[in-house]
């Protein structure tokens, strides 16, 4: 049986979630690209302190909320006779997955901010560490927009457009992985790439979470 009040709060969380995860990847502006040197970074951070500091804060809260919007989402989806939950629970493991590797990336800037290393051999390592867990954690995301959307489709829950979207973000972030092999350019990591893809999924849990939330029934 569908626990309908556990999905409505679920919706909430999801709203909440992707605002915060919106706001925590926009306040500290376009980071620089790692192949800068190592004082360049380091400057970087100094000037953005308060921003990285507010940023890796905030992560925290975003991803616990999107994390239980997860949860309840494939509960929604959840096959009524329970014969396959085999791309649930892949999907599941993506957003599980995503949200340790983006807690611990905001832990390492969150450290940084604390007490900034300079431009010393170690800060650059940390820093590019750092990049490498977000651009890997959306490789985990693409996982759970993958599920989420073939579900929806499969079960026929959610709105086709919806669905569409799921693929989308699923391409996005797959592709977002693919910034490993670049080092100049717009495809480099930190490049724009680093603003789109964040924005593009939570744009997409952000409109997830509204049609769960009129899709659950209000009597329930």
């Amino acid at each position: 049986m569908h626990n309908r009040h556990m999905e409505r709060s679920a919706a909430y969380s999801g709203i909440v979630g992707a605002i915060l995860y919106i706001v925590a990847g926009l306040i500290p502006g376009m980071p620089p690209p790692v192949t800068e040197s190592g004082s360049s970074i380091a400057a970087y951070v100094t000037s953005h302190n308060a921003t990285l500091a507010l940023s890796a804060w905030l992560t925290l809260p975003a991803v616990a909320f999107i994390l239980w919007f997860a949860i309840g989402f494939f509960d929604y989806l959840r096959d009524p006779n329970d014969t396959d939950r085999t791309l649930a629970q892949w999907g599941a493991a993506g957003a599980i997955i995503w949200t340790a590797l983006n807690v611990i990336a905001a832990s390492l800037m969150g450290a940084a901010t604390i007490r900034n290393p300079g431009a010393g051999a170690s800060f650059p390592t940390l820093y590019v560490f750092d990049v490498v867990l977000f651009i890997f954690g959306f490789g985990a995301f693409a996982a759970f927009a993958f599920a989420a959307a073939n579900e929806g489709r499969r079960q026929g829950a959610m709105p086709g457009w919806l669905n569409v979207l799921g693929y989308l973000v699923f391409i996005v972030d797959a592709a977002f992985t693919l910034t490993m092999f670049a080092s100049t350019g717009a495809f480099a990591i930190t490049g724009v790439g680093t603003i789109v893809t964040p924005v593009i999924s939570s744009v997409w849990l952000l409109l997830a979470s509204i049609v769960l939330l009129t899709s659950i029934p209000k009597a329930a």
